[in-house]
């Protein structure tokens, strides 16, 4: 492909030589001859000049006028958006799992599955079922009696998926994931042990949700455990019982969202947070990684970080502060020797 035709289609600019040939993408700073690369964030700008990429993918308003020894630019307005559009096109997915329905795979036949479907060796399906169209699922998957696959979604390798739960459209699950296991409810009784309490609701995530490897999305005690559309969920994240995520949420590897929480639209959640349970938090509001939420977040657009988890400005003081202990507690332990002196001289000059 020229960089002539990679550059319509991400409605770029090209400057130098529009007709060289683009074999493969990289980082810049491992790019060889032929690759197509990126520079979106100023702390690589330092490679533009030694970079062995053809072409590198730039902002338009990045002033670059201080380098001139670079490869082939093509100018956008989001260089890591565009990246990720070529990267998708030189690289389109592999069909590891042909149209049809393997052999191996148990499908009983009260389950319907839509036009155009992939099912892979050893998928199993329960009673009650339905796939739409064009869905893919892979290998060793169990998806357990009257769950709803929506179309064009994709199931990956190992995944279960228990009964009743429903997947909208475009809906990706990675390997390992759990959708729809028990919520953890146990009632202590008087003797000391627990009694299980019926988990009897669903989890819905809706359409263009992704849930990435070994996370686990209990369902409701009673009702819904819900994903609301656009959300991505990352690896080994715990969404717990009755808890709701809003729309074109992220949520970083190690989360842990405790039950009955609701989640705001557009929040963007750091890695190993976690967040207690029967609150909520605003919409756009983003959490730092490590944060411990243990309080309503109600303020729209507020980043929070550190646990107790709190408004960033206030946690970098409070950071800034305990920096400072170890001096102020020698200075503060002079001033007590210092008083101690005083008050001594004091007792003399008074004798």
């Amino acid at each position: 492909m020229t960089l002539r035709e990679i550059a319509a289609f991400i409605d770029g600019e090209v400057l130098g030589d529009e007709n060289i040939s683009i074999t493969g993408v990289a980082k810049i700073e491992e790019a060889k001859s032929g690759d197509i690369t990126f520079l979106a964030n100023p702390q690589y700008e330092r490679f533009l000049e030694t970079t062995a990429a053809s072409a590198v993918i730039v902002n338009r308003s990045a002033d670059l006028s201080k380098h001139v020894n670079h490869p082939a630019l093509v100018r956008v307005g989001d260089a890591y958006a565009s990246f990720v559009i070529v990267l998708e096109k030189l690289n389109p997915p592999s069909d590891s799992v042909p149209p049809g329905v393997h052999p191996t795979a148990l499908i009983p036949a009260s389950t319907t599955v839509g036009k155009n479907c992939a099912i892979g060796p050893y998928v199993v399906f329960g009673e009650g079922c339905s796939i739409g169209s064009n869905t893919k699922i892979f290998p060793g998957t169990v998806v357990g009696n009257s769950v709803r696959i929506g179309s064009d979604c994709l199931i990956y390798g190992n995944v279960t998926i228990r009964e009743s739960c429903i997947l909208g459209n475009r809906v990706v699950i990675q390997s390992g994931a759990v959708i729809g296991a028990d919520g953890f409810g146990f009632a202590p009784k008087k003797n000391g042990s627990y009694m299980k309490i019926p988990q009897l609701g669903i989890v819905v995530l809706e359409d263009d949700v992704e849930v990435q490897a070994n996370a686990c999305i209990d369902r409701a005690t009673i009702g819904e455990t819900r994903i609301r559309r656009g959300t991505k969920i990352d690896n080994l994240v715990q969404i717990a019982h009755n808890a709701v995520v809003g729309e074109d949420t992220v949520i970083a590897g190690g989360t842990m969202v405790a039950g009955s929480t609701k989640i705001g639209n557009k929040n963007m959640i750091g890695g190993n947070a976690s967040i207690t349970g029967h609150i909520f938090t605003s919409d756009d509001v983003k959490i730092g990684g490590h944060s411990g939420v243990s309080r309503q977040l109600d303020t729209q657009g507020e980043t929070y970080m550190g646990y107790p988890a709190k408004e960033a400005r206030k946690w970098r003081r409070q950071e800034g502060a305990i920096r400072q202990l170890p001096e102020l507690l020698v200075e503060f332990r002079a001033l007590q020797k210092k008083i101690s002196e005083l008050e001594e001289e004091i007792k003399r000059l008074k004798k």
